[in-house]
């Protein structure tokens, strides 16, 4: 199963040696940056400003829309960023170094290494989920583009298996989803 898992039956490895070498050094800063958690607070400050600016001339209609999405974004990556710190934590600690240290060659492993799930491909994920409703069909395409080039700078940047692509897409989509409800079910129960 690990084989399954993590190496994709030797495809993971075989990706790894071909993109690295083709991986050009603004990959890494375009995947630190565009895909990292401030991406999401450059957001949310930007739909604050957003929003300050307009509210005096903006319909209802747009500043509902906007406080739905400033509110579901911020659940979403509250629970997206708790899900994958606590997980990350959780993994850490049990990895063989630490109740193994005669086994592994290394004795002073990397601190923070890249774990299930995968942080970029979660955002991407979250983001283009949360503004999918709010977007045109045009627009639609980019937060496709984006969420599968955050996947695709993850594998070239040999920093993240496919499992933990595949774990952080589906916690960026059930981190949107629930953000999504919980402002409905809020507006519905509380809001009442």
């Amino acid at each position: 199963m690990k084989g399954l898992s993590y190496d994709w039956f030797g495809l993971h490895e075989w990706l790894d040696t071909s993109l690295y070498d083709i991986n050009p050094i603004y990959f890494n800063g375009i995947w630190e940056i565009g895909y990292s958690y401030w991406t999401v607070a450059t957001i949310i400050i930007f739909i604050c400003y957003r929003y300050l600016r307009i509210r005096h001339i903006a319909a209802e209609q747009q500043l509902n829309s906007m406080g739905e999405l400033m509110a579901s974004l911020i659940v979403a990556f509250s629970l997206l960023w708790c899900a994958v710190v606590t997980i990350e934590n959780i993994e850490i600690t049990f990895l063989s170094w630490t109740h193994l240290p005669n086994i592994v060659g290394s004795e002073n492993p990397s601190l923070k290494p890249e774990t299930l799930p995968a942080s970029a491909p979660a955002v991407s994920v979250m983001l283009a989920s949360l503004f999918w409703s709010y977007v045109s069909k045009k627009m639609r395409n980019y937060l496709i583009f984006y969420s599968v080039f955050g996947c695709f700078l993850s594998i070239v940047s040999v920093s993240s298996w496919p499992a933990e692509i595949v774990f952080g897409i589906i916690v960026g989509v059930f981190s949107a989803r629930f953000g999504q409800w919980y402002i409905k079910f809020g507006k519905r129960y509380v809001g009442s």
